[in-house]
């Protein structure tokens, strides 16, 4: 004969013991988020998607910006950013890739490969810092939909106190400064380094 009583009182225990454990597992879970969330809220994380630069996480340095570093920069407001912008070449301003800018454009990613002093030149062929030639940096006439990119030239420009180049060669057809040009460096918010890379090829 089966004790109804001592089945249910232990089919109770059971099922308090399976609560207990998962209530223990979601204020774990809880204080995990809690933490990752105050660990980026001062260490800010970029997640780069773009085959311009190697995919995965970046993460916030501390190292000063300088040729070589990668950085996060708020594009300005202009023809050139918003024809990119319409395009798909960048992302659109919103709350998760802002970056606490002025414009309508969200953060990029790019390197900087030229600085005050350097000598540089802008053409179909690519760009020159310093009579070197950055590989994958040839402009194209037109985008991978077969629309018009505006050119632009520069001809043995010497960059001055608050001006740089930024690149992003990873890919031939990147949208970069051998298109938009030169950038203000009050423009960059962040150097970022990669933290996990999901894709370097």
């Amino acid at each position: 004969m089966i004790n109804i009583a001592l089945l249910n009182d232990k089919l109770l225990q059971a099922v308090l013991t399976i609560v207990r454990s998962f209530g223990w597992l979601m204020l774990w879970i809880a204080v995990l988020f809690f933490a990752v969330a105050v660990w980026t809220r001062f260490n800010p994380i970029f997640i780069n998607t773009s085959e311009s630069l190697p995919m995965g996480i970046y993460i916030k340095s501390i190292e000063p910006i300088e040729k070589g570093a990668y950085v996060a920069f708020c594009p300005p407001d202009s023809e050139v950013f918003a024809m990119a912008r319409a395009r798909g070449f960048i992302e659109v301003n919103n709350d998760i890739n802002n970056g606490n800018c002025d414009s309508e454009n969200g953060l990029m990613l790019k390197q900087v490969v030229a600085v005050k002093g350097d000598l540089l030149s802008i053409d179909r062929e690519g760009v020159t810092v310093n009579e070197q030639k950055i590989p994958n940096t040839s402009q194209f006439a037109t985008d991978s939909f077969n629309q018009t990119i505006p050119s632009l030239k520069l001809v043995n420009r010497r960059l001055l106190e608050s001006e740089v180049l930024l690149l992003a060669n990873f890919h031939p057809r990147s949208f970069d400064g051998r298109y938009f040009g030169l950038t203000d460096s009050s423009m960059i918010k962040v150097r970022v380094k990669p933290w996990i890379i999901v894709f370097n090829e």
